[in-house]
């Protein structure tokens, strides 16, 4: 049992270093479209699916540590109830971004 906090601890060092590269991105990559279920091109490269809504989070929320918040915790009432977290791992990004991009773009609340 002592390996699971370890591993515990290496997903959210994970996460924690998506979250800082999605501060920091380069203007002109842009994401374009899913490749598969845990990854997503962008005009450079490939990268995981969590950073891809990590990446569209931070062009609304300035603050890291909401958006981790809302990434993990919290549930997306017109997702079906699920945190960004987990419809990313049921490889629903593409429905994710598109919520958030809705939201960046004025068309919610």
């Amino acid at each position: 049992m002592g390996a699971i906090p370890s591993i515990q601890r290496s997903a959210k060092r994970s996460l924690q270093a998506m979250l800082v590269a999605a501060y920091h991105v380069d203007p002109s990559d842009q994401l374009i479209a899913p490749v598969g279920a845990e990854s997503y091109s962008t005009v450079f490269s490939l990268i995981p699916a969590a950073l891809a809504v990590l990446r569209v989070a931070a062009e609304i929320e300035p603050d890291p540590a909401d958006v981790m918040h809302w990434y993990r915790q919290t549930r997306i009432a017109e997702l079906g109830y699920l945190t960004a977290a987990e419809l990313v791992s049921l490889g629903r990004t593409e429905t994710v971004i598109a919520f958030l991009s809705s939201i960046r773009d004025g068309q919610r609340g």
